[in-house]
């Protein structure tokens, strides 16, 4: 198979076979890579009584058909498994090089099974494939962990994909932090859906990779080379002189924090107020005072990724900085303003193995509720619950990482939290999936976006308010530019992006750099030999985004009861850039379906639809054989 390795490496951690399989030829022709052909997999191997954190839970790691081809931004990965956090199809994309590094070692994935009996870890060389002991490894964070493996190895060429504490203890919102020895290599942050959860689950400290120096020089069988090339070199030319490119680069993904809390984007005060001194928690600010570097991932012409050295009194471990997501989360939804701690903090989260996004909305909405009466002194075990206290956030990171205290509320999530205290509604999650940093009453198609997302409120399954506000629209796919407050008519472009992230994940490419369609749909059609043009490659995101519905409903997900929005989010601000708005969100829900055509009682995308995207077999078990 053209650009695929054409394998994929199968461990039972119960009864330590390691096997290795043929690729599904007609799986990767469908599905691509990446998350979409694991959903394609998966999709055969879960049900609704399929335990998350029990060893029958499969967790994959997928790369995509462009991982190591030298395209432009398409070194990441995805992690992927049945979500503890949700309950519902769990996917997680992530950097570094360890994507790449899997290919090179001969495999296009690796499906893990069981549970390991004590601790351990997955050596992965072209010499072998080995499951080591890893209780030396317990409690290491992330990163030394990673350390540890390439000192006791001696092989300064591993990457490795690990978990720290918070895995370990099965935290709701665990990550996989992938890293390298490489100088300038930004961290691989798998952070959402729990997948460090099911790893820990497995007893599986870290999975370590090196590939073969041949195939890295010789690099991969291409369908065309020289029309590969061709494309590529149009791609990297055309990012070389984009202007958004040179923007990511010089202040990271946080140096949108001024422009988005302009917009009313960016939350304060646990998504209740509408402005904040965003120029104090930004991307310029750190540029301008403590950053020192630059990171990237796997043929990275962006190099989002920041190098800092120490904030104010802080050394921060590995240089790792903090990225939009987790400033907004720790800072303007907590009120806190000081960017050198919140760059400790993030740097701590990133150590301990747990999600930014999650923990510290979960950590916000616990001082919410303490503001509200709601949360009593006897449940505090010493914690500090209170505004602009990023000392107590810090304790509180801790203490969910290892399930102490406080913690241990915590660490299952905000809905849970709500749960607790009889007021789930006013947690701001969809799916138990605590909503990303970006608010739907400043984009209003974020709502639907969010709601309909296969994974909870995640943006990384379309990030359509960059569509919205920032005028990024992709004219050759049909996705134009709309209005951020306006209702009808939005659907079809948002259906559209979320396809097209579709793609992204499938090859799996980053979302910052923007080469044209074009050229990615060239690159990718000379790399495996598959007839993809601007066409007929939604097609392929939109098949992708259908299958992950349907494995979403075969698991037992109930659509018409889980797609709403969070009760703080239909109240509108009275301040800032979002002031007085609301999305219209059942207006907008019903012309996505419609657009869709999935069925408005049922959830489920209709016969025809499925049918006509070669999901036949799938549309028989959704709706009974004919």
């Amino acid at each position: 198979m053209h650009s695929y390795a054409g394998k994929l490496l199968c461990v039972n951690l119960t009864t330590r076979e390691i096997t290795s399989e043929e690729l599904a030829r007609e799986y990767a022709a469908q599905f691509l890579g990446g998350s979409g052909l694991a959903a394609r997999y998966l999709y055969d191997w879960l049900d609704a009584d399929t335990a998350p954190l029990g060893p029958d839970n499969p967790l994959v790691f997928m790369n995509g058909p462009l991982d190591g081809t030298g395209a432009p931004s398409a070194g990441r990965f995805a992690v992927c498994a049945r979500s503890p956090q949700t309950g519902l199809w769990g996917e997680a994309i992530a950097g570094n090089f360890f994507g790449p590094e899997l290919k090179f070692a001969g495999y296009d994935g690796i499906v893990i099974r069981g549970r390991a009996e004590r601790l351990s870890y997955l050596h992965i060389t072209p010499e072998g494939v080995e499951l080591r002991d890893a209780e030396h490894l317990r409690g290491m964070t992330t990163f030394d962990t990673g350390d540890a493996l390439r000192a006791e190895n001696n092989d300064p060429g591993l990457v490795t994909a690990c978990i720290g504490p918070a895995g370990e203890n099965c935290v709701k919102f665990a990550l996989i932090l992938a890293s390298s020895a490489r100088a300038a290599a930004k961290k691989g942050i798998a952070g959402r859906c729990g997948m460090g959860a099911v790893m820990g689950s497995k007893n599986l400290k870290a999975v370590a990779v090196r590939g073969s120096k041949s195939n890295r020089m010789l690099k991969l069988e291409l369908h065309d080379p020289a029309r590969f090339r061709q494309a590529m070199a149009r791609a990297q030319k055309f990012l070389s002189d984009d202007m958004s490119t040179e923007v990511f680069r010089a202040v990271g993904t946080s140096g949108t924090m001024d422009y988005l809390g302009l917009l009313g984007d960016v939350p304060v005060k646990y998504w209740t107020r509408g402005e904040f001194d965003y120029g104090k928690i930004s991307g310029n600010l750190i540029a301008e005072t403590i950053l020192t570097g630059r990171g990237t991932c796997h043929a990275c012409m962006v190099a989002c990724g920041r190098k800092i050295q120490k904030a104010g009194e802080y050394v921060l471990p590995h240089a790792e900085g903090p990225e939009y997501e987790t400033l907004a989360a720790f800072g303007s939804l907590m009120l806190v303003d000081d960017v050198n701690i919140l760059s400790h903090i993030g740097a701590q989260c990133d150590a301990l193995g747990v999600d930014s996004i999650s923990a510290g909305s979960t950590i916000a909405f616990a001082i919410y509720l303490r503001e509200l009466g709601l949360l009593p002194d006897a449940d505090l075990q010493g914690a500090r619950l209170q505004w602009s206290d990023p000392e107590g956030a810090l304790a509180l990171v801790e203490a969910i990482a290892r399930r102490q205290g406080l913690g241990e509320i915590l660490a299952e999530g905000s809905r849970a939290l709500g749960a607790r205290y009889g007021v789930e509604g006013l947690a701001v999650q969809v799916n138990d999936m605590e909503m990303a940093m970006h608010d739907p009453r400043a984009a209003t198609g974020m709502a639907i976006s969010y709601a309909t997302s296969p994974i909870g409120a995640s943006h990384n399954h379309s990030d359509f308010f960059m569509v919205e506000t920032s005028g990024r629209p992709i004219y050759e796919l049909g996705i134009e530019t709309v209005d951020r407050f306006q209702t009808d008519g939005k659907m079809q472009f948002l259906a559209r992006h979320q396809d097209w992230r579709g793609i992204n994940n499938a090859l799996v490419l980053c979302f910052f750099p923007n080469p044209p369609a074009a050229e990615i749909c060239e690159m990718l059609s000379a790399a495996t030999g598959f007839d993809i043009t601007l066409d007929n490659i939604l097609t392929f995101g939109e098949r992708i985004w259908n299958l992950k519905r349907a494995l979403n409903l075969k698991l037992g997900y109930r659509a018409r009861c889980a797609e709403k929005l969070p009760e703080l989010i239909a109240r509108p601000l009275q301040e800032g850039g979002a002031e007085a708005h609301v999305p219209e969100f059942e207006t907008m829900l019903r012309e996505y379906y419609q657009t869709r055509d999935w069925d408005w009682k049922t959830g489920k995308p209709s016969r025809a639809k499925l049918n006509a995207l070669g999901l036949n077999q799938i549309a028989d078990n959704l709706w009974g054989e004919l």
